[in-house]
């Protein structure tokens, strides 16, 4: 009887040691905060930890490649620009700077930043709405500060960038061109992380609209959501470089629904590229968006959708899904709807998920933007 009570107890305490909470960062929309909540991975609770005052309504945030420093976009600033926040932990983050753009996007919003993960560390910034054709190569401090545009760079008339992904070897920059129906490929210089235009492929369906792109660790796949036709397409990339459409792609609608009514979000890698989540928006606040998983092979060739079902609201601007760092079958979504943050998990037998937490943050309508894990 001691023998298996002292089984019981190890269990006990192993289940124990390997639950956790987890911090994320919460950017908006309109409102000058970001929130950091934690998720507790055991209790699969959510609570708000702390409201920062913010520099500017961040649409978009990302955290540099050391977590020592956040960058953001500003949604209500009349000129473009980004900001810059020392990181301590995910309850201390301090505004250090302001970047503005460059080029002929002055009059437009910036919509997208994501820093490199290699020296010397350049943070890429996009800009939205109308004619929004240009792109900013920015670089940092050695603390990861934001300092200066190294380059302004254009792509196409009628373009507007959503968002950018690097190669594995970091070598190349994709861009996913909403405005423009297509996806951009340019080098990056490794002295500077300025680019250099290399090819551009035109989706053959009109209004596809790539939204957002990802790239496969191993090299030799990109993957995108299609916003306008609510699908995820993936393409190879042959030896020389250049991106090839596979014919496959995944819908993110259910039969009987109209690709009108929706409009896709985001796609992005599991902690262990074991899937691939994919999220839809509803246009009509009545109606809810989709949550959807993929399986990924070793190679990076995506198999079966493992599902897709909806989400608790329409999404608003945002249903976006951020994977967490410490479990393939977790990930964050942020509404902006009515406002609040939820923890999908993958049921076991990979056919469907579920939201098992929950935190609503009433903040006048700004929240909720993206989410990035801190830990």
């Amino acid at each position: 009887m001691r023998f298996i009570q002292a089984i019981l107890a190890v269990i006990g305490f192993t289940a124990l040691a390997s639950a956790a909470k987890h911090q994320l960062i919460v950017g908006t929309f309109s409102t000058n905060f970001l929130y950091t909540v934690e998720y507790d991975d055991a209790a699969h609770t959510l609570d708000l930890l702390h409201k920062t005052p913010a520099n500017g309504a961040s649409s978009w945030i990302a955290l540099s490649h050391d977590k020592k420093n956040l960058y953001g976009t500003d949604w209500n600033s009349e000129k473009p620009s980004f900001v810059s926040y020392s990181v301590t932990d995910a309850q201390t983050i301090e505004y250090q700077a302001r970047v503005f753009g460059s080029g002929d996007c002055l009059g437009k919003k910036s919509i997208f930043v994501t820093p490199s993960l290699e020296p010397p560390y350049a943070v890429y910034g996009n800009y939205f709405y109308g004619n929004a054709k240009c792109g900013n190569v920015m670089s940092v401090y050695d603390n990861g500060t934001l300092r200066d545009v190294v380059q302004g760079y254009e792509y196409g008339d009628g373009s507007a960038v959503h968002g950018v992904s690097f190669s594995n070897d970091s070598q190349r920059l994709y861009s996913a061109d909403d405005g423009g129906n297509s996806i951009w490929v340019h080098t990056i210089n490794p002295s500077d992380g300025s680019v250099e235009f290399d090819s551009r492929i035109v989706m053959d369906v009109q209004g596809a609209d790539p939204r957002h792109v990802v790239t496969h660790p191993a090299g030799q796949y990109v993957y995108t959501v299609l916003e306008g036709t609510s699908q995820v397409a993936q393409f190879l990339i042959n030896e020389l470089h250049k991106l090839y459409p596979m014919k496959a792609t995944y819908s993110l609608i259910s039969a009987g629904d109209k690709a009108s009514d929706f409009w896709a979000d985001e796609v992005a890698l599991s902690a262990n590229n074991k899937y691939l989540w994919a999220s839809n928006r509803a246009h009509d606040a009545g109606r809810k968006g989709y949550i959807s998983a993929i399986e990924v092979q070793d190679s990076g060739y995506l198999g079966e959708q493992h599902f897709l079902v909806e989400t608790t609201n329409s999404g608003g601007f945002a249903n976006a899904v951020a994977p967490s760092p410490f479990d393939d079958a977790i990930v964050a979504l942020t509404d902006n709807s009515t406002g609040f943050i939820e923890v999908w998990k993958m049921n076991d037998d990979k056919k469907g998920a579920t939201a098992v937490a929950h935190l609503d943050i009433e903040d006048g309508g700004g929240c909720c933007a993206n989410a990035v894990w801190y830990s």
